[in-house]
């Protein structure tokens, strides 16, 4: 799992794609500083409430279950909402420890069952 500080290295990153400011699409609540602003996006990110997170170096077997974790994912960020007009792909990585983050959020993308 990443560190606090990593996670809202993330978090801001992906802020930085998009054209509205980072306050009108985070979770409306008081927040004790900005940093748990940005840890409450990187939950939302993670949970595909920016759009579908996607585990980009998961193994399936033959029967489709999952062999290994992803530690790598990826989020469109559509058009209308970026900084230069365009679609992008944003990708980030949970390092450390595997803790099942990462097969909860493949499982979930892979049936779209959020």
């Amino acid at each position: 799992m990443n560190s606090d500080s990593q996670k809202i290295e993330i978090a801001k990153k992906f802020a930085e794609l998009h054209n509205a400011p980072f306050a009108l699409w985070t979770p409306e609540k008081d927040y004790l500083s900005e940093d748990e602003r940005y840890l409450a996006a990187y939950d939302n990110l993670l949970m595909g409430v920016y759009g579908d997170c996607y585990g980009i170096n998961a193994e399936y077997d033959e029967a489709g279950d999952l062999i290994t974790e992803a530690t790598e994912f990826e989020v469109n960020v559509d058009r209308f909402e970026t900084t230069d007009d365009h679609s992008e792909m944003f990708y980030f990585e949970i390092t450390s420890e595997l803790t099942g983050m990462g097969k909860f959020i493949e499982e979930h993308g892979k049936h779209g069952d959020w």
